[in-house]
């Protein structure tokens, strides 16, 4: 029954039945109401959710489940100057090659996601990527060069020390390692020229032996 026509009726009713009708009436528009604001804020919060989920997806990496380059990114442009200062860290496992010719590319993921995870874990609370490849970044912040390349070098031996297998026959990987180049992160200085000068140090880490980090 309408509002409109609740009120016609209740004319030709005693006064405590018409106002009986009319409070039962504005009682359901007003429970119509809140069972639609419910039904509303619902939906909102299930949006809200989908898009934070869309969100993240977009900023993971999908094999080893770390953050991806477009969050290195990210994050890189939204470092704060009081946190600092910053360094940046290019990691790229050693011969990995090598790895997936003899076991597998199957193989060779989890050995990728292994490495990404214990090297995560071991720098928490600093950013881990994989940035592409077999190659990780770390964004460092509130550490001075020296100390960021002492925590890279003790992630170096902590996945050094790791003893590797094929699952699928226990046959032995042998010893995996990584090198990296790590430097310190002018004020203003752009992604780009961060990234390459930690990329030459890291190459200087692989020429001179490899399982090493080099710092500048």
């Amino acid at each position: 029954m309408t509002w409109q026509r609740a009120r016609r009726r209740s004319r030709s009713l005693p006064n405590w039945t018409r106002s009986r009708e009319i409070t039962s009436s504005m009682i359901a528009r007003i429970h119509d109401s809140e069972v639609r604001l419910a039904l509303a804020t619902a939906e909102t919060d299930a949006l809200r959710s989908k898009l934070a989920e869309a969100r993240d997806t977009a900023r993971r990496d999908v094999l080893t489940g770390l953050p991806n380059r477009r969050a290195f990114e990210e994050a890189y442009a939204a470092r704060d100057a009081k946190a600092g200062p910053y360094c940046l860290a290019v990691c790229d496992i050693d011969r990995f090659k090598r790895v997936n010719d003899i076991h597998g590319h199957s193989v060779g993921d989890r050995v990728l996601t292994a490495i990404g995870q214990a090297m995560a874990a071991e720098c928490a609370p600093h950013l881990v990527v994989r940035h592409g490849g077999e190659e990780f970044a770390v964004l460092l912040a509130g550490l001075s060069l020296s100390d960021a390349a002492a925590l890279l070098d003790s992630v170096r031996a902590v996945v050094a020390a790791k003893r590797f297998r094929n699952r699928e026959t226990d046959t032995p990987l042998g010893t995996i390692t990584f090198s990296a180049g790590v430097t310190a992160i002018h004020a203003a200085e752009p992604a780009e020229a961060a990234f390459l000068r930690a990329d030459r140090l890291l190459y200087a880490a692989k020429e001179h032996g490899r399982d090493q980090i080099c710092a500048g």
